[in-house]
């Protein structure tokens, strides 16, 4: 990994010593703009201990979503929830029922949705979230576990279900229905995310171009998995759409190919969480500017994953399309023998060294150019990123207080600390008229931010 050399008086042992005390700066971070949930539940990875879950969204017209948008997407939240509850439980319950008549197993499954939907109590607003750039109000709403799995064991509730699939066919028939509209819903969360992979795998083909074979055939187990992915999630398209003009009577076929679908989105995000380059490009795709005019990019001097020896002198490209002020972010390689994978994120720029931040449109600024970045063990994936912003960090002041006569450094022993460091400072501002409550995606606030990251391989002589 580069590391400052005695030339700038910037050893590594220094950046070592700033290590060792953390500094914790105040700030606003971009997660912040789309909470934790959101991003998790589109990967298909959001998990909540304890608690039985829900989440869902609609699309609204406008400046803000209106009273029916937000009481729609309360409902297609508590639909899911109910939806989530009842498959759940099927197995559990479905001994017991059919030993009281024959029933078919899409009955079985919606009566308990319906019956669930009706019975349960302790259903909470846990969050809300509106996303202004892509006209969404997100719901998520909760039950305690142990609260719902009591109401749910109760004779009373077997009764209901029963009771329903005896005498109110009628019922059982619309909450056949319903699951389809949840099911349904899901698909537009499926192209979200497919669509996001889909770019994911354009930005790791561009910034392999300079990769040894080693490199690139790492990343080849991605695009099978994505295009594995994509293969399940066309199935699911086309049962949902047979299903639609069967009447639903699809509906136990549905539901197993949405659990497989969201068993393989959930594993292909936990393998991108885990691998530093692609959590940061990722979350680059999800936070894609939306005014396209505003671009930032980063790559080293001997091209885009390209590898870097012991000794060598490594110096880093930014360019921007627009001016504006810029961080860059570099996350350590780390010992493969070492048990735990803690990594050094240090902010290369701007430093003790060099304070200013502000580059001009579509020039280029060299981080490295003094010679003073070079590699050195431990040996593997090191990731650069930038962060370019139209107004100030207002964390860049206390980031060079605490770096002294080097860089600032802080550690992590999982992505979302990379993401962190990298994000902080961002002013969040509210829209100028002010009309907008509870939004959180205003960061600074549509088209004043953008992000880049790219990595090298560092290797031994």
């Amino acid at each position: 990994m580069p590391k400052p050399t005695a030339k700038r008086n910037v050893s590594f042992l220094l950046i070592y010593f700033i290590i060792t005390s953390v500094f914790l700066i105040p700030g606003k971070t971009l997660a912040a703009f789309q909470p934790e949930w959101v991003q998790t539940y589109i990967s298909g990875s959001l998990k909540m201990q304890d608690l039985y879950y829900g989440a869902s969204f609609t699309e609204f017209k406008g400046e803000a979503p209106d009273y029916e948008a937000l009481r729609l997407a309360k409902d297609r939240a508590l639909d899911e929830l109910c939806y989530q509850l009842s498959v759940s439980i099927q197995s559990k319950f479905e001994d017991s029922i059919v030993k009281k008549g024959e029933y078919e197993e899409q009955h079985i499954a919606s009566s308990l949705f319906v019956s669930t939907r009706k019975v349960l109590s302790g259903i909470q607003e846990k969050d809300k979230w509106t996303d202004i750039r892509k006209h969404r109000h997100w719901v998520l709403l909760v039950i305690d576990k142990e609260k719902a799995d009591q109401q749910i064991e109760q004779q009373k509730f077997i009764n209901e279900v029963v009771d329903r699939l005896e005498h109110k066919q009628d019922e059982v028939l619309e909450g056949i229905k319903q699951m389809a509209s949840v099911l349904n819903n899901s698909m537009q969360v499926y192209n979200d995310r497919m669509n996001q992979l889909e770019d994911l795998l354009h930005t790791i083909d561009t910034k392999v171009e300079a990769s040894g074979a080693q490199t690139k055939e790492e990343y080849a187990y991605l695009r099978q998995d994505i295009m594995q992915l994509e293969k399940s999630r066309k199935a699911y398209e086309e049962t949902l759409a047979q299903s639609e003009k069967r009447q639903s009577e699809q509906i136990e076929e549905l539901i197993t190919q949405n659990d497989e679908l969201k068993v393989l989105m959930g594993q292909l995000s936990e393998r991108i969480q885990c691998d530093y380059f692609l959590a940061l490009a990722n979350d680059d795709i999800r936070y894609k500017n939306p005014d396209a005019k505003f671009k930032v990019n980063i790559k080293s001097d001997k091209g885009q994953g390209a590898n870097y020896y012991n000794g060598e002198k490594v110096r880093f490209l930014i360019q921007a399309s627009r001016g504006c002020y810029v961080k860059v972010v570099y996350i350590s390689s780390t010992d493969e023998v070492s048990a735990k994978e803690y990594r050094i994120n240090t902010i290369l720029f701007p430093n003790a060294h060099d304070r200013e931040n502000w580059i001009d449109a579509s020039k280029t600024k060299v981080i490295g150019r003094l010679g003073e970045l070079e590699i050195q063990p431990p040996f593997g994936k090191d990731v650069i990123s930038v962060i370019a912003s139209e107004r100030q960090f207002d964390d860049i002041d206390e980031i060079l207080r605490s770096s002294k006569d080097g860089y600032y450094s802080e550690t992590t022993s999982n992505t979302h600390g990379a993401l962190d460091i990298r994000s902080r400072g961002i002013q969040v501002v509210r829209p100028e008229n002010g009309t907008v409550a509870n939004v959180s995606d205003s960061h600074q606030s549509l088209g004043t931010v953008a992000t880049d990251t790219c990595f090298i391989v560092s290797r031994p002589r």
